[in-house]
C-alpha cells in the first residue's frame, strides 16, 4: 500500500491513535511529519483502557526514520503569527503553531490532522481548507474502520474550516 504523504499531526492526534492502539498502524501507512513542540512537549503520555498513564516516546521513531521532527525558531512562528489579529491564536497552543507555521514555509505539501477546531478556523482563513485532514478520514484511507469522537470527523473540520474562510473573508482572522 502507498503512503498517505507528508502529513502533520497535533499532538491530541498522536495522543488518541495510542488511545486507540493505531498509532503503530498510521505510523507504518503514512509519512509522519510532527513538531518538536508535539514530540517534546505535548504528546508525552495517553489513557490505556484501565485509564493508566502509559507515556509516549517517539525518540525511537525519528531515530529510526519513521517519522520526521521538524523544529521552527520563535521569529518563524512570530511571522506566522503576525499574520492574524490579536486575539484569533487564544486557543492555539505552541504545537499547532509551529505545525501551521511549518505548513506554511515548506516546500513539500502537506495536510495537517487535528482534533482542535482553531486549527481549520485557520486554514479556512488562509484559504487552504483543502489541506485539513481528519483522523476519521485518514482512518478511512488506510482502511481502518474506526468509530472516532465528533472532533475528529470529516463533518467537524469542514464546519471549522467553513467558519474559518467567512472569518478571513470578513476580516476577523
Amino acid at each position: 500500500m502507498k503512503k498517505l504523504k507528508l502529513l502533520l499531526l497535533d499532538a491530541n492526534v498522536v495522543i488518541t491513535l495510542h488511545e486507540l492502539g493505531l498509532w503503530d498502524k498510521v505510523a507504518d501507512r503514512c509519512d509522519l511529519h510532527i513538531a518538536g513542540t508535539v514530540i517534546d512537549h505535548e504528546a508525552l503520555f495517553f489513557r490505556n483502557k484501565s485509564g493508566d498513564r502509559q507515556p509516549i516516546d517517539l525518540s525511537h521513531e525519528v531515530t529510526s526514520g519513521k517519522i520526521t521532527r521538524f523544529d521552527l525558531d520563535a521569529s518563524q512562528i512570530s511571522v506566522f503569527r503576525g499574520r492574524f489579529r490579536p486575539g484569533y491564536f487564544d486557543v492555539l497552543d505552541p504545537g499547532e503553531s509551529e505545525s501551521l507555521a511549518y505548513l506554511l514555509i515548506s516546500k513539500l505539501e502537506f495536510n495537517i490532522c487535528s482534533g482542535d477546531k482553531i486549527v481549520y478556523r485557520v486554514l479556512g482563513a488562509l484559504l487552504m481548507s483543502d489541506r485539513g485532514v481528519s483522523l476519521e478520514e485518514i482512518l478511512h484511507m488506510i482502511g481502518e474502520s474506526r468509530q472516532v469522537s465528533h472532533e475528529y470527523t470529516k463533518t467537524y473540520r469542514e464546519h471549522w474550516s467553513n467558519a474559518g474562510f467567512r472569518d478571513g473573508i470578513q476580516g476577523m482572522a
